[in-house]
């Protein structure tokens, strides 16, 4: 679950990057296919040498919390020659000076519940698909504030203004419904519950977000 737990928090910090390095946007993928995780040993040597290149990169807490999620990913890999072992231990605290550096209150909640997800649920150490579930409804609620946010309101309204939505289309996502029927559920969502005209094709390219979670 390490490499899930650790993409999540990275993720968190996304949308507070001014442009987000293109080594960061192209660990997700790596780290949402497990037959992929071999992979982070080289993506991790492509965000180091970003960090070398652009030194006036901030913030560099941001680079350094890339290149620890890379390499706990490329570690659950079970490969050769993996990279320090204690390199999971030092997510939190990354997370943390980000959130604090950040100064968003809202933002130090998620990280802080991010965080401490599995000692706060004692459950999900047994139960990996239990941790799973929790993992993909989270990123399903992260995907709804800070991508499609309808009204545009992330910045003003509380931070549970979308969270109402979310069974339905994590049922949805589990159940296999394709791109066209949570795309469409979304639209119906804009259209009926908050009575927009609807936005179908960026519901489609959120519905490609949700899939790929």
């Amino acid at each position: 679950m390490k490499p899930g737990w650790a993409g999540l928090i990275l993720s968190l910090f996304d949308n507070y990057i001014n442009s987000l390095p293109t080594v960061i946007s192209d660990l997700y993928p790596i780290i949402d296919n497990e037959d992929r995780w071999a992979e982070a040993h080289e993506q991790f040597n492509k965000i180091r040498k970003f960090g070398l290149n652009n030194k006036s990169f901030q913030p560099e807490n941001y680079l350094q919390l890339a290149e620890k999620v890379a390499k706990v990913t490329y570690n659950a890999s079970g490969s050769t020659a993996p990279f320090d072992s204690n390199s999971c231990w030092f997510i939190p605290s990354l997370a943390f000076q980000l959130a604090e550096h950040f100064g968003d209150k809202r933002l130090e909640e998620e990280v802080d519940v991010t965080v401490y997800l599995f000692s706060r649920n004692k459950k999900f150490k047994d139960n990996i698909k239990a941790a799973r579930d929790f993992l993909l409804y989270k990123r399903i609620d992260e995907i709804f504030w800070y991508d499609w946010d309808p009204i545009a309101i992330s910045n003003l309204a509380p931070r549970d203004e979308y969270q109402a939505y979310v069974p339905e289309v994590y049922n949805l996502r589990k159940s296999g419904a394709d791109r066209g029927e949570i795309a469409q559920h979304l639209l119906r969502l804009e259209q009926d519950k908050m009575g927009m005209d609807g936005d179908l094709e960026r519901c489609l390219e959120i519905a490609d977000k949700i899939l790929q979670a």
